[in-house]
């Protein structure tokens, strides 16, 4: 699209969200459309309605083009499922906290989402509904480190500000103007053992040629011992990829709901969240790169360093690119919220003649 049907297109943007048919807005901005009388390449950005987002972040990304759209809904006390929301797809409570903003970039409302991650919940979200996600300690460090908590589970940390889309390359622009510098690799393209791999599979580490390096963890055990194990194998790779799913599919993956007993103890721990859950605990930049299967996805962690933050970005680019032509043949036909059952009485009637 571009030009006069780029423009048309995000003015059903601002009319969906403004009906809200999934109560995943809380305030838009429909003069966001006069962005494109200025700029060609606006794009519409929806930010989780929390205080702990820097307002000089959004600013950086509108010099990227981006407008600010929406504010989003958010989870009540930051927990990990939203009771408040449903999921569009499964109809069960939406994956949270940054559940509003995942919902409003699936649903074509928004081109790019900002949300904030403590423990999976922008990875998180933004798996549950195939989306790519990404966080990184490296947004807007100084800010987020006032609003350091502890987690359900005693554990101290600051969030990170995460972006989600609904494709690789949106992800890049959002996460460029973020940083402020390039993230694509400007070199050529070299052999696959430039970027030293490390692959989760059936409770093995393996390096790049598939030899066994180590044994992984429970991806559903204790956050600290994921910490721990991240700690110990980032720094000896330029990427770690696991594959994680279905996203509060199978299971509930909250806290709040598990710590009662074992029968909800095990309902979350089917929730499908591995490594996601501890990214930005371990000081980790993440990136979830969707798969076919609902709620499914690779997970790349590296430590929080330029050079390995563009590797993974790399090694993203190599993976099949998700594409599901039914979902968005559905879900980004915005004219199906703006269609009327009911013909005007005067309408009927001239109709009728």
């Amino acid at each position: 699209m571009a030009g006069n049907e780029e423009m048309i297109y995000h003015a059903k943007m601002t009319m969906a969200a403004l009906k809200n048919p999934y109560g995943s807005v809380e305030k838009v901005f429909p003069l966001a459309i006069d962005l494109f009388s200025e700029k060609k390449d606006a794009r519409y950005l929806g930010v989780k309605n929390v205080p702990a987002v820097p307002a000089d972040f959004i600013s950086r990304l509108g010099k990227a083009g981006y407008v600010l759209h929406t504010l989003d809904r958010a989870s009540y006390g930051g927990r990990a499922v939203d009771i408040g929301l449903k999921n569009p797809v499964t109809g069960r409570p939406m994956t949270g906290s940054s559940s509003g903003t995942a919902m409003n970039v699936f649903l074509h409302f928004n081109d790019l989402g900002v949300g904030t991650d403590g423990g999976g919940s922008v990875l998180a979200p933004a798996m549950s509904l195939n989306l790519y996600g990404l966080i990184s300690p490296l947004l807007c460090p100084g800010q987020m480190k006032k609003y350091e908590k502890r987690s359900t589970d005693g554990i101290s940390f600051a969030p990170s500000l995460g972006l989600m889309a609904r494709s690789l390359s949106e992800l890049q622009n959002g996460l460029e103007a973020g940083l402020d510098w390039p993230v694509r690799h400007m070199e050529e393209v070299g052999e696959e053992e430039a970027i030293r791999i490390l692959r989760l599979d059936g409770g093995k580490v393996l390096d790049g040629k598939g030899k066994m390096v180590g044994e992984a963890p429970d991806l559903s055990g204790s956050r600290k011992e994921l910490i721990d194990f991240l700690q110990e194998y980032l720094p000896e790779c330029d990427c770690l990829i696991s594959r994680e799913g279905p996203v509060d599919v199978n299971g509930m993956g909250d806290t709040v709901f598990g710590h009662f007993d074992e029968n909800t103890a095990y309902c979350q721990r089917k929730s499908g969240k591995g490594l996601i859950r501890v990214a930005n605990m371990a000081g980790a930049t993440a990136l979830c790169v969707p798969e076919k299967a609902l709620g499914c996805g690779q997970v790349l962690l590296c430590q929080s360093v330029p050079e390995k933050i563009k590797k993974i970005l790399r090694a993203a680019e190599a993976l099949e690119p998700w594409k599901d032509d039914l979902v968005t043949w559905y879900f980004g036909n915005l004219d199906q919220y703006l269609q009327g059952g009911v013909l005007e009485p005067q309408e009927q009637k001239r109709r009728m003649q």
